[in-house]
């Protein structure tokens, strides 16, 4: 019984799949200009420059100061705030100094709002950057009437010491915002579909289902065939991961492609084996930094990054990083179990040329860190 039940469990939610896959091929949703760009996680180029110019009552979106005022209304502790909206500018990735060695001034704002009366808000925004030693506390010293937001994708809390800050998250406040403002563009077609397309790239990364009518529906297949999905999600988990596990034992098998490099499984902890499976490539002649390839479970995405080995003991803080994306948005294992080895081939020329193309800035000479 629980074997049938099981397999029309699968084969209803497999109909309900392909039904919905058809309707974004008849709509057109998969067509995602930040996607096809490959401009999804960068934080300055994408994020803080659609953010920046909406929050800009002269941006090039034609509302005026709607969107700033959208802004501070939707969120809660913002309400209060004293800000003439009319006079506001937002200007993006402001400097305020070099930084000094004690890392107690300086550093790059991504984006603050002014008006007449000076500096108001000062927003920090990450997407998959490391945050920097006092990076908060130089912001706001340097503009001490200013309200401080730490912007993430999940509305996690600052690692730092400094309290003085708001929490503010793309999955909620942003996503929220940018959908006011999307209906506020109702007779501008141009700006609306813009702000549409950056809606639905907020729901991926932040892991929301972009289909909300496909969501209700494979819940209400669940909800029929509760204890079949418990067991399916029981073995998932372990599944997939047993999936990673190959596909990176097929990468490291195969280290001779990348000629000197060493490779290894992630035997160090740099990340916790319950978060990802990651494989460390070391120079053999010049081991200053490692070269990763890690599989996050969290989000399961796949992602290249460089991580210093005298870091290696103080947490996870990539000095750079990037997602490995594959062709009509799926995930790695579905690409692994698609195509096997040339899936393997694939990712392994990507690792080629993301160390080539990183090794003379990364040098032992040139390691900076990102702020």
């Amino acid at each position: 019984m629980v074997e049938k039940n099981l397999s029309q469990l699968l084969a209803k939610i497999t109909s309900t799949i392909k039904v919905y896959e058809k309707h974004a091929e008849l709509s057109g949703e998969n067509f995602n200009i930040f996607s096809i760009m490959g401009m999804e996680s960068d934080e300055v180029r994408t994020h803080s420059a659609v953010i920046g110019e909406l929050l800009n009552p002269k941006g090039s979106h034609s509302l005026g100061s709607k969107p700033l005022e959208l802004f501070l209304n939707q969120i809660s502790f913002l309400q209060n705030l004293i800000l003439d909206c009319n006079s506001s500018i937002c200007q993006k990735e402001v400097h305020i100094g070099k930084i000094n060695e004690d890392k107690t001034e300086g550093g790059r704002i991504d984006l603050i709002v002014k008006d007449n009366g000076g500096v108001k808000l000062v927003i920090e925004n990450k997407i998959y950057a490391a945050e920097q030693k006092n990076q908060l506390k130089r912001y706001k010293e340097k503009y001490t009437n200013a309200k401080v937001l730490y912007l993430t994708l999940d509305g996690l809390d600052s690692k730092g010491d400094f309290n003085e800050y708001d929490i503010i998250s793309y999955q909620n406040h942003i996503l929220n915002w940018i959908e006011a403002c999307a209906k506020e563009a109702f007779d501008k077609p141009m700006v609306r579909e813009v702000l549409n397309q950056y809606a639905y790239l907020i729901r991926k990364l932040t892991n929301q289902s972009t289909n909300v009518e496909m969501k209700d529906e494979i819940q209400k297949i669940i909800k029929d065939y509760y204890t079949e999905s418990a067991e399916i999600y029981k073995n998932f988990v372990d599944v997939r991961n047993s999936f990673v596990k190959e596909a990176f034992d097929e990468i490291k098998n195969r280290g001779n492609l990348l000629g000197k490099w060493n490779i290894e499984f992630d035997i160090l902890n740099i990340w916790s084996s319950n978060t990802s499976q990651a494989l460390l490539f070391s120079d053999i002649k010049d081991s200053t930094n490692f070269y990763y390839l890690r599989y996050e479970y969290s989000s399961s995405k796949l992602f290249l990054g460089i991580v210093p080995r005298t870091l290696k003991k103080s947490g996870k803080r990539s000095i750079q990083r990037e997602e490995i994306r594959f062709l009509n948005d799926v995930d790695f294992v579905t690409e692994y179990l698609n195509l096997k080895m040339k899936a393997i081939d694939n990712v392994i020329k990507v690792i080629q040329n993301y160390i080539e193309n990183n090794i003379s800035t990364y040098s032992p000479h040139h390691i900076n860190e990102k702020e």
